[in-house]
């Protein structure tokens, strides 16, 4: 039998895996429960986003506004508002300054459906977020809103003004981590 190095006759380290990897997990499993959730009610997770994002604003916005809301390119916005129009839950009525523009707003239907998928999802991250505290929950998710607004991703902050119609909203200032230094 053939002599073991000292490296081979160590145990194997098992290391715990590292955030962006149990994030990604995450992602995955919530992506697919609520893709699940959406199918349910007759859509896909990409138009039950968008019904929610449209929920959420309040007042009727562009296909541009929505797919940057969304995180999708304007053309595959425009086809998801098609099929949601096409459905009955968005109805899209001419801007009354801009003659090309058609904001999305939602309809008595799509109402009911998102509040039907909203409770669904509502109850997943109930069953998700189980082993955690209500402040333990609150917690997790200014941590993740924290993250996401780090790489520039969204969730401004409300202390932050918003930007005004015909501004953009500015990504935070990415500084040299210490590391880096």
């Amino acid at each position: 039998m053939p002599a073991m190095n000292d490296a081979a006759r160590e145990k194997p380290v098992t290391l715990e895996p590292g955030i962006s990897y149990a994030i990604a997990r995450l992602e995955h499993l919530v992506l697919d429960s609520v893709s699940e959730i959406a199918a349910r009610q007759g859509l896909t997770a990409l138009q039950f986003t968008t019904l929610s994002v449209l929920n959420r604003h309040g007042e009727p916005l562009s296909s541009s506004q929505l797919a940057r809301r969304s995180f999708m390119t304007a053309q595959s916005m425009h086809e998801v508002i098609h099929r949601l129009e096409q459905a009955g839950l968005v109805k899209r009525n001419p801007h009354p300054n801009h003659r090309r523009k058609r904001p999305a707003s939602l309809t008595a239907k799509g109402r009911r459906v998102l509040a039907t998928c909203e409770s669904a999802v509502a109850d997943f991250e109930a069953r998700m977020l189980r082993g955690f505290s209500r402040a333990e929950q609150s917690k997790f998710l200014k941590m993740i809103k924290t993250a996401v607004r780090s790489l520039g991703g969204g969730f401004q902050e409300a202390e932050r003004p918003k930007a005004g119609r015909n501004q953009r909203a500015r990504a935070p200032k990415r500084t040299p981590s210490r590391r880096a230094a």
